[in-house]
This record gives C-alpha cells, sequence and structure tokens, in this order.
C-alpha cells in the first residue's frame, strides 16, 4: 500500500483524506475540528506507514503545516487549491449520483448535502497525482469534532 494524506485546510476545520495510490481508492475521509486533526493524522501515521501528506496552499495552510512539523510529520507536499470548492460540488455528485428526480437538473444549482471538505481533500490528491480515485461504498464522510 502506498498511503498519502491529504489535507483542505480552514480557519476552524480541515477536509481529511486517506487514500491508497496503489489501489487509487479512498480509505477514509471527514473533517476534524483543528484541534483534532493532528490526533488523526498521528493516528493513521501509527496504523499505516504514509507516504505524504498533501495540504491545500490557501487558507490556514501555515497554521496547519506548522502542527503538522510539531508533531514530525516532514514530507508535505503543497497543492494549488484554488477554485478546488467549486470542483468538489460536481465531484460529490459524480461520486454519488442524485436520485432520478432531480438528475436532469443542471449539477451548478443542486447543493451536496454534506460537508465537502473532504471531497476537497480528494480533489487536491486528484490534482497532485493526476488520476482518479476510487470512493467505496463503505467510506463515508466522517466527522471528527
Amino acid at each position: 500500500m502506498s498511503l498519502y494524506i491529504s489535507i483542505d485546510p480552514g480557519m476552524k476545520k480541515c477536509g481529511l483524506l486517506l487514500a491508497d495510490t496503489k489501489s487509487g481508492k479512498v480509505i477514509e475521509a471527514g473533517v476534524a475540528s483543528l484541534n483534532k486533526f493532528p490526533d488523526l493524522v498521528s493516528r493513521w501515521s501509527e496504523d499505516f506507514e504514509i507516504i505524504k501528506i498533501i495540504l491545500g496552499d490557501g487558507t490556514n495552510c501555515k497554521y496547519i503545516e506548522n502542527k503538522l512539523k510539531q508533531n514530525k510529520f516532514f514530507n508535505i507536499n503543497y497543492v494549488d487549491e484554488r477554485g478546488s470548492t467549486l470542483r468538489a460540488r460536481f465531484r460529490y455528485w459524480e461520486i454519488w449520483p442524485p436520485n432520478y428526480f432531480i438528475r436532469c437538473l443542471p449539477k451548478e444549482i443542486l447543493f451536496p448535502p454534506a460537508n465537502l471538505d473532504a471531497i476537497v481533500a480528494l480533489i487536491l490528491l486528484e490534482d497532485l497525482l493526476e488520476c482518479r480515485f476510487v470512493w467505496p461504498d463503505k467510506v463515508s464522510i466522517k466527522t471528527w469534532p
């Protein structure tokens, strides 16, 4: 397994994603508070051999980077995250297509019911590696307060 952690940094929370680049599958994903995300990254690094951490270069990225370095995570790559939130709306509907009745509506007017931070983290990873990942049905978007 070649595991990457992808992080969409924010002011109050982060989108986090753990993905296997060999299988092309998402392992775990969710949204964590700024206080909780270092614990989650540490847990993942204890349970898995993490190759790299991908970090969006936008809001609050320096704070996130400092927190990661305080916890001895140094293999960090920055990714340009401009436009990633809007793209996450479209990617959400690719992963979880809308039901039959609203499928014919333009995707631009549909707002996903879930928090998109984990999907943004997915887009950041896909942008860096220039490939698409599969989101298995058993993987739900978690919230770590």
